[in-house]
């Protein structure tokens, strides 16, 4: 089944670019299936041409990654587009020829090429409104261009309403807006299932939340129980957004083990370690909130 977006692109031109594209936009704001990208969607003995066309003919939208080097000559002194075989000129003169919605997106200091630098069959593509993507702030102009194309095919753009999808899933990648959506909805569910096991058990919630490190074991095991559920959110949550910063499993670790190590602590009634623990979470949620990712890794592609 065709992908209703198309990502074009130049390997030897915006290759790590459009690939780094096609994981903000999936599955932050489209499914895998609803992109098609060559190396990612072709088939090892496809007929690649085939595949091209077939796919251009179900989607609704085109991105044109337009590189600095988009418009440069090859080895034999002639540019690529001016030859009709060339591939990333048949994906654009299908795309134009289908009346789909193709957008330009001009990668970091890349210009728009003008009418008379384009074949024939390309200048359209000279008066279409172009996106840039830019290295210093990928995360936002990909966002605006995430928004753009859920846009053009009808979709809610408003990500934060999925809620499951948001607290539940481990894949992606989440902005620091959605990353404190995400823990505002999980905090007050949590001190409302709290308070509701603290007044069945008899417990004054006053004293559940100010000294429950002195409950009775009993309590202690019902709120840890009663709680589990926001485990595997909250962990969600912080990998995700780990992951908009640019690093995997080697800094999720770190909080990880100060979960697991604070909940162990306090059913052992380690006081003073497991509110160590608790600070130490604590401050890893604020800084994961905190700092925009941009600024705070230099990411390889």
């Amino acid at each position: 089944m065709p992908s209703p977006v198309f990502i074009s692109y130049r390997r030897a031109d915006t290759q790590h670019v459009a690939a780094r594209l096609f994981s903000r936009l999936a599955p932050r704001y489209l499914a895998e299936a609803d992109i098609f990208m060559d190396v990612e969607a072709i088939a090892a003995g496809a007929d690649y041409t085939s595949v091209l066309h077939s796919q251009l003919d179900g989607c609704q939208v085109c991105l044109v990654m337009i590189g600095p080097q988009w418009l440069a000559i090859d080895s034999t002194g002639a540019r690529r587009l001016d030859n009709p075989d060339d591939v990333v000129r048949q994906e654009i003169v299908a795309a134009l020829a289908r009346k789909i919605t193709v957008i330009p997106v001009l990668v970091d200091n890349a210009r728009m090429p003008s009418a008379s630098e384009l074949p024939a069959p390309l200048k359209p593509l000279a008066v279409l409104n172009a996106a840039r993507l830019t290295h210093e702030n990928f995360h936002t102009d990909a966002d605006a261009l995430g928004a753009k194309v859920l846009g053009v095919l009808g979709r809610s753009v408003d990500l934060e309403q999925d809620v499951l999808k948001l607290l539940f899933s481990f894949k992606g990648a989440i902005g620091r807006k959605q990353y404190w959506i995400g823990f505002l909805i999980i905090t007050a569910a949590q001190f409302a299932i709290m308070a509701g096991l603290l007044a069945i058990s008899g417990v004054p919630i006053a004293r559940g939340f100010t000294d429950s490190a002195d409950l009775p074991m009993q309590s202690k095991l019902l709120l840890q129980l009663g709680t589990l559920w926001v485990w595997w959110p909250a962990l969600a949550l912080a990998y995700k957004r780990i992951k908009d910063l640019g690093h995997g499993f080697a800094l999720f670790a770190p909080m990880l083990a100060a979960s697991i190590g604070q909940v162990a602590f306090d059913l052992l009634g380690w006081k003073s370690e497991a509110g160590a623990l608790s600070l130490v979470c604590l401050m890893l949620i604020l800084m994961l909130g905190t700092i925009k990712g941009t600024r705070f890794v230099a990411h390889a592609v």
